[in-house]
């Protein structure tokens, strides 16, 4: 192709590059906004170069305002990675992207979405009433919630990762941030694929592999599988296997037909993922660390350790976090001439069984599972113009269906439920340090109980001594939504867009709690506190909104990027799935509400909004062998949708507002011919205020009503960083490569009260990985060390405070994985 004059800067040229769309597609050959020289700001390559071409980072084009450029021109918040840095620092899941992306936190070792924090803002509800808050997609295509949204990085083209409200590049409004994967498309013009495999410590067996088919000049297709498997790396003291170890598999098979006018991807895949649930590990701290260890276990001291990675955990039921998952999608592009037309279909089925040990003891005090299945399907039609003049637009228009279906589990001991409702409501009687068994004599918990609230009555224990409490949740969610985004150059070197979207958003859900299959008398009494005997409470509700994002570009020169925008964000109401409302939850105690079809209806809660405001700088430096981006924000957050308790209830309701700031910068640069660097970071602050819901009434240990007040939200560490460092030198026909990553987090608290409680902070990310090898044309060869120095943090934590009255222990979960040597030789043909 011969050069094409830019639009934005007469007199310069550009050399036509075969574009690719979000999904890989290739886009129509027609002048683009100049490509800029430089490489997303996330993205050093892993392939092999020569020296000339390391003076200079590579480009990397991406989609997000639906047309092709490079990442360095795109007036949002964006990182990019290619799927041979995603291969490189040995990302295997999308929720992996998270340690090398400022302002994200919150990655853990299970299939669910509800810690992963972007900018503060996270899903709390981790039921399936309402929907994440940060949205995922491959290929454009919706990936759902907990269970079917995370799936297995192979044979990737990029990943884009987007920060702040998206109402304007998706099918679906995301109210925090997106997270979009784009898988390798079939090429009808070369016989082409790769085979890697993975051996390392611990029983680490990874296989990866693709091969390109072309079958005649318009018609290919790529298959790609991989399979992924280790064994646990986790002590339990109870006994049995290691835990948290893993067994994926999937298989992705892709077609492509394209001639001048239309390029079409058929792509079918098919994911099993087998793996742990979240291990909790008590740390032996705390009030009900010691309740639990002279009540429930009978004075026998209860063992732990000072290591991070040894727990000891009864796992009655065994723990699992297995999907099942099946999806098609369908992408279309035809060139119409002065537009492109694009077509996304979609459809998902998956199948999900989840459970864990939450107490993190040997004993049952709590256990929480959840079946589920789900079908999803949508349907994305857009139209993007093609001009060269000053006004270009896009517009679209998307629907969505989604059945869901999930059966809820608490189980608990019901000695431990009984001791439970003592400990609770009942403290002033007796000294719990000296015994209850010297005050009532020989007598169960239970008889307790059940003469405190029914006068006489027999306690009959279950068979199995357990109460299973069980409920279903059944949603039929559908919404349909359209937007428009328009953009002016209003000279060479200014521009701007404004774009709206209109969004319908509509819920059928029932509520029905299930019998005890083992017959507790203690039923209901766990995790749903109430009972539907005449059959599933059904609500259905719907939300609209308008939203809105404006934005204005500053390009003083080819190589510099100036951006502000202000945006709004939505995101639908839903239902709680563990709460009703109604007469039959009013002023009964927990377990003995009666919820009835017609009077009563499951609890629900309202959407969501966002203002969000942005300052961005995009500039390439040091001819060509520098990037730096920085982004600063601050957003106005209202009626946060939020799960909390409200005494033994479990509720999802609108909970105050949230202010948070925050500045974001990545750079990369060529040192030398042989050594180049990409770093990035964030600082993050934030107010709530109208929270105490979080918190409960009266007294704590700092003696204030209000603790939660004016606190930072809790999830979200303050500052994080990353530094990637590449290095390669030509060695006989070849050259010897390594990398250094490191990826850190700061410190942060895993709940909402008084931010000076010390014990509620969670030893965040910290991780060092170390990369050597050897590369020729077509194979390479490399050692690895992940987690260089063995360091231990978590997932998360629970905190009791010793100011209330509770049996669940302080506990942390999801201990990283340790230090961990492997070999990968790969091959290209």
């Amino acid at each position: 192709m011969e050069p094409q004059p830019s639009s934005y800067f007469p007199g310069i040229s550009t050399t036509g590059i075969a574009c690719r769309d979000a999904r890989g597609l290739r886009l129509p050959s027609a002048p683009r906004r100049l490509l800029s020289r430089s490489v997303a700001v996330a993205i050093l390559s892993g392939a092999a170069v020569t020296p000339a071409a390391a003076q200079q980072l590579e480009e990397v084009i991406v989609t997000a305002t639906k047309r092709a450029e490079s990442v360095m021109d795109v007036p949002i918040a964006i990182t990019a990675m290619s799927g041979a840095e995603i291969r490189k620092v040995n990302l295997s899941d999308i929720k992996d992207l998270i340690s090398f992306t400022p302002g994200i936190s919150g990655n853990s070792k299970d299939s669910f979405l509800d810690f992963v924090s972007v900018r503060g803002i996270r899903t709390i509800d981790f039921g399936n009433g309402g929907d994440p808050s940060v949205s995922l997609y491959k290929n454009g295509l919706y990936q759902g919630r907990n269970g079917a949204a995370v799936s297995s990085l192979y044979d990737i083209e990029r990943a884009e990762v987007l920060r702040g409200p998206q109402g304007f590049l998706f099918g679906r409004n995301s109210v925090s941030g997106a997270m979009n994967i784009i898988t390798e498309k079939p090429d009808v013009s070369a016989t082409e694929g790769y085979a890697e495999i993975d051996v390392g410590e611990r029983g680490v067996l990874t296989l990866e592999g693709a091969v390109n088919l072309p079958i005649t000049e318009n018609l290919a297709v790529r298959i790609a599988g991989f399979h992924s498997e280790e064994d646990g790396y986790v002590d339990n003291l109870a006994g049995g296997d290691d835990l948290i170890s893993h067994d994926n598999q999937s298989l992705r098979i892709t077609t492509r037909y394209e001639n001048e006018k239309l390029t079409a991807d058929l792509i079918l895949e098919f994911d099993d993922r087998n793996q742990f649930g979240s291990v909790y590990r008590a740390t032996g701290e705390g009030t009900a660390f010691k309740v639990n260890q002279t009540r429930i276990n009978g004075g026998v001291p209860i063992e732990t350790s000072a290591d991070g990675r040894t727990v000891n955990n009864d796992n009655s039921m065994t723990p699992r976090d297995d999907s099942d998952i099946f999806s098609v999608g369908l992408l279309v592009d035809f060139d119409l001439g002065w537009a492109t037309l694009t077509s996304l279909t979609g459809y998902k089925d998956h199948e999900y069984e989840y459970l864990e040990d939450y107490d993190g003891l040997p004993t049952i005090t709590f256990n929480y599972g959840q079946s589920q299945s789900g079908e999803y399907f949508e349907q994305e039609l857009r139209l993007a113009s093609n001009s060269e003049g000053p006004l270009d637009w896009y517009a679209g228009a998307s629907l969505y269906d989604e059945d869901i279906d999930t059966i809820f589990l608490g189980q608990q001991e019901e000695d431990v439920y009984c001791l439970g409702y003592w400990f609770n409501t009942c403290s002033d009687l007796f000294d719990y340090y000296n015994g209850l068994d010297s005050y009532y004599g020989q007598t169960t918990y239970c008889d307790y109980y059940l003469d405190y609230y029914f006068g006489s009555c027999e306690w009959t224990p279950s068979p199995t001594g357990l109460i299973n409490d069980r409920n279903r949740v059944v949603g039929k969610y559908q919404g349909y939504s359209a937007y428009l985004d328009l953009g002016y150059r209003f000279s060479e070197t200014l521009d701007g867009s404004l774009g709206v979207r209109y969004s319908y958003d509509e819920k059928d859900f029932s509520q029905n709690a299930l019998p005890d299959p083992g017959g507790s008398l203690l039923r209901y009494k766990v995790q749903t506190g109430f009972s539907t005997p005449e059959g599933a409470l059904r609500d259905k509700q719907d939300w609209s909104e308008v939203t809105w994002r404006a934005v204005l570009n500053w390009r003083p020169s080819l190589d510099t990027l100036l951006f502000a925008s202000v945006a709004t964000g939505y995101k639908p109401g839903g239902f709680g799935s563990f709460n009703i409302e109604g007469p039959g939850s009013e002023g009964c105690p927990f377990g003995l509400c009666v919820g009835l079809p017609g009077r009563d209806r499951p609890g629900d809660f309202g959407p969501e909004t966002v203002l969000s405001y942005e300052i961005g700088y995009k500039g390439t430096l040091w001819d060509g062998r520098a990037q730096v981006a920085t982004t600063a924000f601050y957003y106005e957050y209202e009626d946060l949708q939020a799960i909390f308790g409200e005494g033994p209830r479990t509720l999802v309701d609108n909970v105050g507002e949230v202010e948070g700031m925050g500045v974001e910068v990545e750079a990369s640069v060529a040192l030398t011919d042989h050594l180049k660097f990409r770093t990035g970071g964030s600082w993050f602050d934030s107010e709530a205020t109208n929270v105490q819901a979080f918190c409960g009434a009266g007294e704590t240990l700092t003696g204030s009503a209000d603790v939660c007040e004016g606190n930072s939200v809790p999830w979200a560490p303050e500052y994080t960083a990353f530094v990637v460092l590449d290095a390669n030198y030509p060695l006989g026909n070849g050259e010897a490569f390594g990398t250094i990553a490191w990826s850190w987090e700061d410190d942060y608290r895993g709940d909402w009260p008084d931010k000076d409680l010390i014990y509620q902070r969670i030893k965040a990310l910290n991780q060092t990985d170390i990369i050597v090898g050897y590369r020729q044309s077509n194979w390479q060869v490399s050692a690895y060390v992940e987690n260089v120095f063995d360091d231990i943090w978590y997932d998360g934590n629970y905190s009791d405070d010793p100011s209330e009255t509770t049996l669940f222990v302080q506990h942390t979960f999801g201990p990283s994985r340790p230090r961990t040597a492997g070999v990968r030789l790969s091959y290209t043909f």
